[in-house]
């Protein structure tokens, strides 16, 4: 039986997309071509689309394909939502190493925010911070999700980084995490390449298309590599970025306000920048 000995477990709209491309890309790791199998959140309900692993035999073969990479590992970035998910992975992966991307919260609840209009028409039409004050999505914090880990696991396992760490420097941090999973830190892989962009589609017929899921499945299993990334590469030009507004960023940071002072004290990292307007 072959099972992850690490797990990247969010959190969501924080950059564990661009971490699992960055990850997979080192000869020494294997990470499945499936991100967010969600094997650990998986309650006995759900469609098949949102927890598409939902058994231990089908969580295995996940990582059939293993030649001897020593690190081996999934991205999941809702276990860190996920209430029950820490004591599942405590009991089947007790020596796992584990990763979590922070994001400022006012930042990350806004992106959500874009993506459910982009997506689904949630909130439409409703102002980011009416939205705010009524969608508990959008008010999800860290502090106690991440302890339900550092009270399941010793803190040589738990490697927490921000995402400002990932833009701002990201050799350094991707070099900061294979030494952390015990592989190479020398290794460099394409930064290049921005995974999963947020923003608002210029257009909306081309950005339904280009999302479909069967479209999309079609084209990774029938197309060349290199269309598909031009077909990738053509939706992210589509999306545009709408800046938060300085007066809804005030507002906000209200919200978020204690949790920020909490989990800045949990995990020893001066997050105060969350906290300018």
């Amino acid at each position: 039986m072959t099972l992850p000995n690490f797990l990247v477990i969010g959190a969501p709209k924080a950059g564990t997309t661009s971490l699992h491309l960055h990850l997979r890309a080192h000869p020494e790791v294997f990470m499945p071509e499936l991100k967010e199998p969600r094997f650990f959140g998986y309650e006995g309900e759900g469609e098949r689309l949102k927890f598409p692993i939902r058994t231990l035999e089908e969580y295995e073969a996940l990582f059939a394909g293993v030649t001897g990479e020593t690190a081996i590992g999934e991205a999941t970035p809702h276990y860190l939502v996920y209430p029950r998910a820490a004591e599942r992975i405590r009991a089947l992966l007790p020596d796992a190493r584990l990763i979590a991307s922070l994001r400022d919260p006012v930042e990350r609840s806004y992106s959500v925010y874009q993506m459910n209009l982009r997506n689904k028409g949630v909130n439409q039409g409703v102002p980011f911070i009416a939205a705010i004050e009524t969608d508990h999505n959008l008010r999800e914090t860290y502090h106690d999700m991440l302890r339900r880990y550092f009270e399941r696991f010793p803190p040589e396992q738990l490697k927490v980084i921000l995402l400002e760490d990932l833009e701002r420097d990201p050799g350094a941090t991707m070099r900061e995490l294979y030494g952390f999973l015990g592989v190479d830190p020398g290794f460099r892989p394409d930064l290049s390449r921005i995974a999963n962009p947020g923003g608002e589609p210029r257009s909306k017929l081309l950005h339904r298309l280009l999302s479909d899921p069967k479209l999309r499945g079609v084209s990774r299993a029938f197309f060349p590599e290199p269309l598909v990334e031009r077909l990738r590469a053509l939706r992210s030009r589509n999306l545009e970025k709408q800046p938060l507004r300085p007066e809804d960023r005030r507002k906000a940071i209200d919200l978020f306000r204690d949790d920020i002072l909490r989990t800045q004290d949990l995990i020893g990292r001066d997050l105060s920048a969350w906290l300018r307007a």
